[in-house]
């Protein structure tokens, strides 16, 4: 009887549940090392998969949100026995930080002592004869081939995907020194070289000898917080390919300020083919004298690249703290101001805590304002609330004489009745949920109003001064 060939299925658990943006680079790399080894592998895209032909299945979560595919849930105990659970979505909320620790070092380690890949050799060198060497593991790039090519002919754009298809991805380095309460490196204390770029560099080409992956991104947790010389050669390394790059987790714009090389860390990735917008992150309001100092600095050098700063919020709210919620608005206004000035854009980034606000549609509205280019860059926030009110005025088929008013008068229209009456056809105008949310919060905070007002008036072409920099 001829032996069984060995089939291993590969899940994307937060592909399954609502889609994600990005590859999960961890499955590529163990696709990478099946495929070195002649190992049928197949990437499991169907909640309903026939999970039978399967030796093993590995599964990666990343989000603590996401829930686990229906083949999983409905398994028999035997049929359980073929799963093997990894990645920061099964323990990233754990608050013991004993609990955490072990959590995050078993998971960290848990592929390279796996019983069945120590059975078969490591084919890219380093010390390790046996079992993936994740840090040096080439990446299988083809691995979301099959569910790029169904969601294109369900009538989707390939460019939606290009994540998937266009850019070698990896580690440059690891860890990070901030301990971020909200950050699964919360514990850790140093930054340390990982991969070498030529490890996950890709270069296939097509038929006409161009790259089918010509970008670049890594998930490096603090780039520029390890030792200048491991960020000075290793992006020394990045400039040399000539390939657009970007750092997808974002730089820390505090080393511009904090560290003695600062002006060369600016000056140095002003002469870098940077895929996108630069991005940084401004996470506490604390921060800010640290911020204007480093942005001083890099708008020095980097006066006309576009430059975005993640804005993260929403993180332990509670319905019951009127205040803490108060504040944590307040605060991302004050940190937009900031950026305004300075000529740079935000994007907010929500902590799932935001759905325990007293109104979580603010979070929603604010993102959807500031996330998008076109509208920060043009509106204030009251601006974009309102122009979603006559947007559907409009789309209801009711006259709109002026997109955009100021507030004032707005209220003037609101208070005697406007969005009262019946039209000609017999229709009474509604307020849209962004115009809603927007009156709540203001109701809400009514002893606030005035200062709320000035804030969510902030406009980048008010506030922009280059002088600040120049």
């Amino acid at each position: 009887m001829a032996k069984r060939k060995i089939k291993i299925g590969l899940v994307d658990a937060d592909l399954l549940c609502n889609g994600t943006r990005h590859p999960n680079l961890v499955l590529m790399k163990l696709a990478g090392f099946l495929n070195d080894n002649g190992i049928d592998f197949k990437l499991i895209i169907d909640q309903d998969e026939d999970i039978a032909p399967y030796k093993l299945i590995y599964i990666s979560r990343v989000f603590t949100f996401t829930q686990m595919p229906a083949f999983y849930e409905k398994a028999t105990p035997s049929e359980q026995r073929k799963f093997r659970k990894g990645g920061t979505g099964f323990y990233a909320n754990e608050l013991n930080v004993k609990i955490y620790r072990q959590k995050r070092d078993d998971d960290m380690s848990q592929l390279e002592n796996d019983p069945f890949l120590c059975k078969y050799p490591n084919h890219r060198g380093g010390l390790r004869t046996n079992g993936i060497d994740l840090a040096r593991q080439m990446p299988y790039y083809h691995l979301y081939d099959e569910f790029v090519d169904r969601k294109v002919a369900e009538g989707f754009k390939r460019e939606k995907y290009k994540d998937y298809q266009q850019y070698s991805i990896g580690f440059l380095t690891r860890g990070c020194i901030r301990h971020c309460p909200f950050c699964i490196n919360k514990l850790e204390d140093r930054i340390l070289p990982y991969s070498n770029l030529d490890w996950f560099l890709d270069d296939e080409r097509d038929e006409h000898g161009h790259l089918l992956r010509p970008y670049i991104y890594l998930w490096d947790d603090n780039f520029l917080a390890a030792d200048p010389q491991i960020w000075r050669n290793k992006l020394q390394q990045l400039i040399d390919t000539g390939r657009p790059f970007q750092f997808r987790q974002g730089l820390d714009e505090r080393m511009l300020a904090e560290s003695p090389h600062g002006e060369e860390m600016a000056e140095m990735l002003s002469r870098t083919k940077y895929h996108g917008d630069f991005i940084f992150a401004f996470d506490n309001w604390k921060d800010r004298p640290k911020i204007e100092k480093a942005l001083k600095i890099w708008k020095h050098y980097n006066p006309k690249k576009g430059t975005k700063f993640y804005l993260f919020c929403g993180f332990k709210q509670t319905a019951d703290n009127r205040e803490k919620f108060y504040r944590d608005i307040w605060e991302i206004f004050q940190r937009i101001r900031v950026l305004m000035q300075y000529g740079c854009v935000g994007y907010i980034m929500r902590h799932e805590d935001y759905h325990n606000s007293p109104i979580p549609n603010i979070y929603i509205q604010i993102a959807r304002w500031c996330n998008q280019q076109a509208f920060y860059k043009k509106m204030s926030f009251w601006e974009y609330t309102y122009r979603n009110q006559t947007f559907w005025e409009q789309g209801a088929g009711f006259e709109v004489t002026r997109p955009i008013k100021p507030y004032e008068e707005f209220l003037r229209d609101y208070e005697t009745g406007y969005y009262e009456r019946e039209d000609s056809r017999g229709k009474v105008r509604k307020i849209s949920r962004p115009l809603q949310t927007f009156l709540d919060f203001l109701d809400m905070f009514s002893e606030h109003k005035n200062e709320l007002l000035e804030m969510f008036n902030y406009k980048l072409s008010n506030l922009k001064d280059p002088k600040l920099w120049e």
